[in-house]
């Protein structure tokens, strides 16, 4: 593997950030399944393990919205039914069993794609000092890769985990269907390239352990 960058990883200073694993996002029938999700619960467990056993902080990032319509602003123009399916009062927008919160742990709730967008995020980390984050979750081009993005233009030191995170498929949008793998492919070489360090769970570990 190429990288560009390998940072190195101050137990004191890093915390691993759970992108939308959430039932509405993990579960096959729900409204925005993504099927690849199930690839990676089980290395996500494996890094909330390593990381409460170090006690480094496991945040969990959930996309959810009142359900009246007051706090959509665009996302309701690009889903239209967002405000049924993200709803704070469905059971679908917790995170899934698999990968329940424990005590000790922190959820941050977000409204649109990126976790640092109108959040208290940023103001968490920098209160516990944290300079790197370990990204994983779904989906790796949306609210992972946003999250991404959003976090090294406020100077964090951030780490994509290739295969700790889910991408979708895409229809036809003028340009040809694009397969899942294909959207994974391209989105972690651009992180790679651009704004991260994209590692595997095993190397993580390895580093860590």
């Amino acid at each position: 593997m190429t990288k560009k960058v390998t940072w190195d990883i101050n137990p004191q200073r890093t915390a691993l950030i759970i992108v939308d694993m959430q039932k509405v996002f993990c579960e096959k029938g729900q409204a925005l399944y993504v099927p690849d999700t199930a690839q990676i619960i089980g290395h996500i467990q494996s890094l909330t393990a390593l990381m409460r056993s170090k006690n480094m902080p496991v945040i969990y990032l959930r996309h959810v919205v009142r359900g009246d319509g007051s706090d959509t602003g665009r996302m309701k123009d690009l889903y239209p039914n967002v405000d049924e399916i993200l709803a704070r009062t469905d059971p679908a927008v917790e995170i899934i069993d698999e990968l329940s919160p424990q005590v000790g742990d922190i959820i941050v709730d977000k409204l649109f794609y990126s976790g640092f967008h109108n959040t208290d995020l940023d103001a968490i980390l920098r209160m516990k000092d944290i300079d790197t984050l370990i990204v994983c979750g779904t989906v790796t081009n949306v609210c992972c890769e946003t999250t991404i993005r959003d976090g090294v233009h406020r100077e964090y030191k951030m780490i994509a985990v290739s295969d700790a995170n889910a991408a979708m498929a895409y229809p036809d949008m003028g340009f040809g269907a694009v397969s899942a793998a294909e959207v994974q492919r391209i989105s972690l070489s651009a992180m790679a390239y651009e704004f991260a360090e994209v590692t595997t769970t095993e190397n993580l570990i390895q580093r860590m352990a």
